[in-house]
């Protein structure tokens, strides 16, 4: 008991502080993850609705499917230069809704 007791008056505040740095590095990597996340995501929506209305405007007498290949072409390059990552099925989805937004504008 006098071992621990020493021990602890030794080194107690030199562990407190090392816990006390693990448990903040971790909660700082956490709340890093999630505003890259958010931020990442944010930029996902809105490169993907700028690429749908500049391919809506430069080729407005292209067919759907090429508009689409077009976007998907162009978006996937804009967020690979930003070093974001979009799955295929991501990207179709934004790309969906971006154009669902453009023809509601129209209307």
């Amino acid at each position: 008991m006098k071992s621990i007791i020493s021990f602890i008056n030794e080194y107690g505040i030199s562990l407190i502080h090392s816990i006390a740095a693990i448990v903040i590095s971790y909660i700082s990597l956490q709340v890093k993850k999630i505003l890259e996340k958010h931020t990442n995501d944010k930029t996902k929506k809105e490169v993907i609705n700028m690429v749908c209305k500049a391919i809506n405007q430069l080729y407005p007498n292209e067919c759907g499917q090429n508009k689409l290949n077009l976007a998907i072409t162009n978006a996937k390059q804009i967020l690979a230069e930003k070093g974001i990552d979009i799955s295929d099925l991501e990207l179709r989805m934004y790309i969906e809704s971006a154009v669902c937004n453009i023809k509601k504008i129209k209307e």
